[in-house]
């Protein structure tokens, strides 16, 4: 099973929440109607417009967004409510991943979805992927269908069997869906002899007018006879239509029309992806910031903007300056760790074409003879990428026989273009326009493997600008965060001239360099020895598989589909419809539920495989005593392991839990602060890479006084409540030290749970006064919205529990400072508000 990221769970926990409310209120909206109809009556617009209802039912939902603005309703062409949810996702945090994920969530088996990118390279990249049975995405589509996708194009024939076996994802681009934008669109509505089994005979005409009757908005030929058109096919079919990019159609002036376009096909259902959206058009489900990438290790980040003027030689010889150093940190780090990084420069330029060299203008042969002649790049290391000319197709720029080290462009890799091994944009065209940076930026952002490699080098990005001001330069920049949709990201914008960036050994204050100074680690017992604890060492064996509870059936929504005969893919054929062996995925040849197949999909949350296999039993038997029949469990079958899995998870983490709190009582797991490793002994000094117009960390005008290391610098912060409580505790009578821990640092501070991640606080501190011991602080701190998520309540459990078995404990030396008798040796709190900071030290 694919991993999410938790900003992906959230936004599919979201997804899920509003479907149910939408499936609620429209059953209701049905049984309304039908009492209506007995008395000759019709229902109200109110009435009839429960996509409205249901999103005022989720208003107060910690999950979602509902609620918060007003409802903007659509209508289709027959005059039908019609749903539509928008996912803000910032470019990189996986919106076709997303998207995909939805339509598994649907339990779409069979069906039409229309999926709608907004350029060519954008469509490429993800035929590409749904092509390819290997990528995620095209996995999604598989779990959810039973092995049966057909990837369609607008051009190809499609089959009432096709519908009734397959789910079948058509893959369309923007021009082709707005009639105002010529005879792309033009062609969906012409007589095509493709769609000839989904349309009466026309010497049928009773069954021409009994479609007509049901499908009143169709398009008809001046004989009255109905378009055998793709146009009429999607009205019928009533697609759930998938808008990648939807900013990118919703931003111009054209946006009212192109809804209007989406809206005459009479989808069932639209789901919005997009970096930036229109909230006049879109109903905004949930809002994932740039900061919840940068938790999750999904972008570089801070980004590095460095400037020039002179020749352009000289910004495109620091450049690569830049790039040889980040090579060299990366085969340091694939020595230390095997991990294969090949970092790579984007360089953009005024011209490409053939024709256009010698005109003035920056041309792209121009650079690569400098990087090849001057630079002594290797010709097969750099590549041009242009409308004319694509040196990179084809070839897998993160495989380690790529030799690919320079990319040059003018516009080509603006969108639909991912390479997380792409470090450094260089801007040498000097039109001094912000476009450019703000189109690019999301290039050079992804991280690699979407996690850090704790090389502080390897993990920001850098843009380096020719003839352009610092500031013009920076704000574009941040004006390009903000059009990729990563917000909240504005401090990591850092200017740095690459002569200026500089690694600066932090020491310790005076008055505690001579202190050893220990933190309570969470320790294992391993044989005689003290380690740090390994949840697949110390936890996972730990729980006793054999007392996990069979879930109970749900309310799930019995026999969406007819079981239908499928097929477990083997290869794709030409059309990418996977092919093979012909049956039931997912049942036995004697059409039974297959059990292996259900254990399968659990495997990777219970690895005891009888185990697994008895969970599977036990609700597939309880499924089949509420009255269901397998044809009923397999059409339903991965809402089923949705819900095992959901349910599982909760319980594993309730068990993983016990197994920690049952080895901290018993001794087995180690969390104290005695003054010796395996304890986690405070660094005397620790390396910070400084760049200009970091300033150091002021209140008032004046440094901060109580900070166990000097100096501290603004970029070590990454939001204003962090500022301001380090403010707090700076100015706070009873704090003796506080420290500022660099989440990911090998040389800082972190503790575990019964979970698989580190956690990382935001402070450490000291407090002593005259009436009472010294006590430690542990602070991590949030912003309000993240109250209540699955991670702060993860998080707030392991402090609880931590911070009551420390006070549990005796007086203990903790270096040179003799913390307090039980209740008084530690806090460990989370932080959602300047409100709080009292409490934190109460």
């Amino acid at each position: 099973m694919l991993e999410l990221k938790e900003y992906q769970r959230r936004t599919l926990r979201a997804f899920s929440e509003w479907e149910q409310a939408l499936a609620t209120a429209h059953q209701e909206y049905e049984q309304r109607a039908l009492v209506l109809s007995r008395a000759s009556l019709e229902p109200s617009a109110d009435d009839a417009n429960y996509p409205a209802k249901a999103w005022a039912s989720l208003s107060g939902s910690e999950s979602i967004l509902a609620g918060e603005r007003p409802h903007v309703d659509r209508y289709d062409g027959a005059g039908r409510s019609i749903p539509h949810v928008c996912f803000k996702i910032p470019t990189g945090g996986g919106k076709t991943l997303l998207g995909a994920a939805a339509l598994e969530r649907l339990g779409m088996q069979t069906g039409f979805v229309l999926w709608i990118v907004p350029s060519r390279a954008i469509y490429a990249q993800t035929r590409k992927a749904f092509w390819t049975r290997q990528h995620p995405y095209r996995q999604l589509l598989e779990f959810a269908s039973g092995g049966r996708v057909k990837v369609m194009e607008k051009d190809d024939r499609l089959q009432q069997g096709d519908l009734d076996n397959y789910l079948c994802v058509m893959l369309l681009m923007l021009p082709a869906a707005n009639r105002r934008k010529g005879k792309e669109f033009l062609r969906m509505f012409r007589d095509s002899g493709r769609y000839s089994t989904l349309f009466p005979r026309e010497d049928d005409v009773a069954a021409f007018a009994a479609l007509l009757e049901t499908h009143p908005d169709l398009e008809t030929n001046p004989s009255g006879t109905v378009k055998h058109s793709l146009f009429n096919v999607l009205k019928m079919q009533r697609p759930v239509v998938v808008l990648d990019e939807a900013h990118k159609a919703y931003g111009g002036k054209g946006a009212d029309d192109f809804v209007a376009a989406v809206n005459r096909l009479n989808p069932r259902l639209v789901i919005e992806l997009s970096a930036t959206p229109n909230a006049a058009i879109s109903n905004l489900l949930v809002d994932i910031s740039g900061a919840d990438l940068g938790r999750e290790e999904m972008i570089k980040l801070p980004v590095e903007v460095s400037t020039s003027d002179g020749d352009w030689t000289d910004t495109l010889a620091r450049a690569h300056d830049r790039l040889v150093d980040l090579t060299a940190a990366a085969q340091q780090l694939e020595g230390r760790s095997g991990r294969y990084i090949r970092p790579i420069g984007v360089i953009r330029v005024e011209r490409t074409g053939k024709d256009q060299r010698g005109t003035g203008y920056l041309h792209a042969e121009d650079v690569r003879e400098h990087l090849i002649g001057r630079l002594g790049e290797a010709p097969e290391s750099v590549r041009v990428k242009s409308s004319q000319s694509d040196e990179i197709a084809g070839e897998d720029l993160m495989s380690p026989y790529s030799s690919v080290r320079w990319i040059i462009t003018k516009a080509a890799l603006m969108e639909g273009w991912d390479c997380p091994f792409a470090y450094v944009l260089v801007m040498l065209d000097n039109t001094r326009s912000s476009t450019a940076i703000t189109q690019l930026m999301g290039r050079v952002m992804r991280q690699p493997g979407a996690r850090r490699t704790g090389e502080t080098a390897l993990d920001r990005c850098y843009v380096h600008c020719w003839q352009t001001g610092v500031d013009e330069s920076v704000n574009a920049v941040k004006h390009g965060l903000e059009n990729e949709g990563l917000t909240g990201l504005g401090q990591d914008v850092q200017t740095s001239d690459v002569l200026s960036v500089e690694p600066r050994v932090i020491e310790r204050r005076p008055q505690f360099r001579d202190a050893d100074i220990f933190l309570p680690k969470v320790l294992a017992r391993r044989d005689e020895t003290w380690v740090d604890l390994s949840y697949e060492r110390d936890i996972l064996p730990g729980i006793d598989w054999a007392s996990l509870e069979v879930p109970d059936t749900g309310d799930h929504r019995s026999g969406q589909r007819e079981a239908t005969e499928q097929t477990i893919s083997v290869g794709l054929d030409d059309d990418g419809i996977s092919t093979s062996l012909t049956r039931r995925v997912g049942m036995t040849a004697d059409n039974s539920v297959s059990i292996v197949w259900f254990v399968r999909q659990l495997i990777d949350m219970v690895p005891n495989p009888w185990q697994a296999s008895r969970v599977a039993l036990g609700y597939i038997g309880a499924l089949r005593a509420e009255g269901h029949d397998d044809g009923e469990i397999y059409a339903d079958r991965r809402w089923h392991v949705n819900h095992v899995r959901e349910s599982l998870a909760a319980e594993i983490d309730a068990a993983a839990q016990a197994v920690f709190v049952s080895k901290l009582r018993s001794g087995d797991i180690r969390f104290d602060l005695e003054a010796s490793e395996p304890n986690f002994k405070m660094a005397d000094t620790f390396t910070y890479i400084w760049s200009e117009g970091d300033h150091t960390f002021e209140y008032a005008g004046r440094p901060v006084q109580q900070s166990l290391f000097d100096p501290l610098f603004q970029n070590q912060f990454d939001s204003d409540l962090e500022r301001q409580f380090a403010f707090y505790l700076d100015e706070h009578e009873a704090i003796d030290w506080w420290h500022r821990v660099a989440a990911r640092q090998s040389h800082d501070y972190y503790l575990r749970g019964w979970q698989t991640d580190r956690i990382w606080p935001d402070f450490v501190a000291l407090s002593a006064s005259d009436d009472r011991a010294a006590r430690l602080l542990v602070v991590d701190t949030k912003g309000e919205h993240l109250a209540g998520n699955a991670d702060t309540t993860y998080k707030e459990q392991v402090f609880a529990t931590l911070e009551e078995h420390l006070s549990g404990a005796d007086a203990i030396d903790c270096g040179e400072v003799k913390l307090g008798p039980r209740g008084e040796q530690g806090r460990f709190r989370i932080v959602f508000h300047q409100h709080q900071f009292d409490e934190a030290l109460a």
